[in-house]
């Protein structure tokens, strides 16, 4: 899925769009004990309880692509072979109504995931009438041809509220607080099946983590038989190495500036167009790069340095390859940062045998702290 997709589905979430047809919970112990199980429909909530939980289930479709939001592909022998997957197929085509299918489902995220403390298991089900669009890109409400049926799945941590005093006015004092199990944000999530191509992709999910630090290897391959995603840092760097590559001996601090300067140029483009996919192809990446300056020689090997670095058909988040507010010079003893919209402030040449950053010192110039 890329951003526009997924922002699609987000703004469901909503008292006025919100269609969610079952909502289903599981509250389980630190000690992986299941201490309730509730049911039921969302309709007929008071508008806060039905906020927070909107909240909750929107936090599992927010973030970044591959910092929070991640693509996981299904194999197809797991699909065939596992019971997880079927699990999963029989609870979405039962609207979430199979009781026996939700107890199993509890308990391979209990058995999997791990968290320390009490949290809270949530699942929706919700039937999305997918808007048709027109020549020119625009949505016809009226033009649905097509219903994607979806599971959202959220993980919350419990936590016993802080310690405090509250001010009685009646009695004129304060008074300790009753300290209640309060259900935070989401710490992991998934949605599936996929929306990938607007269209329902029965071989993919969308898995959301609040912090890829906390990557939990053996839950998502429990439920999906897929790797651990690949995070925004890790494809940062594997494209790094894949333009020294490219480059060879002939890689110098200038070449990284172009491939900046592209790769900024290029989601300029992306952001001005309407139905753009921020999402880049081998293609598209083999494109920026020969925009950057690289000749037919170096890219003469390119497909078997992707391949290397990402595999054969990884796409790569453009917002993820570099950082959209600064272009930085960093050593050991130096840390300089360049506003992304001024990189001709600073050209790299050759002095007294050592490779230097030039800059241009362009209006009013701090040094240390004062104006000089």
């Amino acid at each position: 899925m890329n951003n526009k997709e997924i922002k699609e589905i987000r703004k469901l979430y909503t008292k006025q769009r919100c269609s969610v047809s079952r909502l289903c919970g599981c509250y389980v112990s630190g000690e992986k004990e299941v201490l309730s199980t509730f049911s039921g429909s969302m309709t007929g909530m008071d508008d806060e309880e039905l906020f927070k939980y909107l909240e909750i289930f929107k936090k599992c479709l927010s973030g970044s692509m591959d910092k929070n939001l991640f693509n996981v592909d299904i194999p197809l022998s797991f699909e065939m072979e596992d019971d997880s997957y079927k699990m999963l197929s029989g609870l979405r085509q039962s609207g979430l109504k199979n009781d026996e299918l939700l107890e199993v489902f509890y308990s391979r995220i209990i058995d999997t995931y791990q968290h320390v403390g009490n949290y809270l298991i949530l699942v929706a089900i919700d039937t999305y009438d997918i808007p048709g669009k027109s020549s020119l890109g625009d949505t016809m409400d009226d033009a649905s041809e097509e219903s994607f049926t979806y599971m959202l799945t959220a993980i919350c941590p419990v936590e016993l509220a802080k310690p405090g005093l509250a001010y009685n006015h009646n009695e004129g004092r304060f008074f300790a607080l009753d300290r209640d199990w309060m259900v935070e944000k989401p710490e992991a999530g998934f949605m599936f099946p996929a929306f990938n191509f607007r269209t329902t992709d029965i071989h993919a999910a969308l898995y959301y983590a609040k912090n890829a630090d906390g990557f939990q290897g053996e839950f998502i391959s429990g439920l999906f038989g897929s790797d651990t995603p690949v995070t925004a840092e890790q494809k940062k760097n594997s494209f790094g190495m894949l333009v020294g590559e490219v480059y060879g001996d002939e890689f110098v601090p200038e070449s990284m500036k172009s491939v900046y300067e592209t790769l900024a140029a290029e989601a300029e483009v992306i952001k001005n167009e309407s139905d753009a996919d921020s999402s880049l192809s081998k293609s598209r990446v083999r494109s920026i790069i020969e925009k950057s300056g690289a000749d037919d020689e170096q890219m003469e090997n390119f497909d078997d340095y992707y391949e290397k670095a990402f595999g054969d058909d990884t796409k790569i988040d453009i917002d993820n390859l570099y950082n959209k507010r600064a272009f930085t010079v960093k050593n050991e003893f130096v840390d300089i940062k360049i506003s992304a919209e001024r990189t001709d402030l600073v050209h790299f040449e050759e002095i007294g045998g050592k490779m230097c950053a030039v800059i241009e010192l362009d209006g009013a110039t701090e040094v240390n702290g004062v104006t000089v």
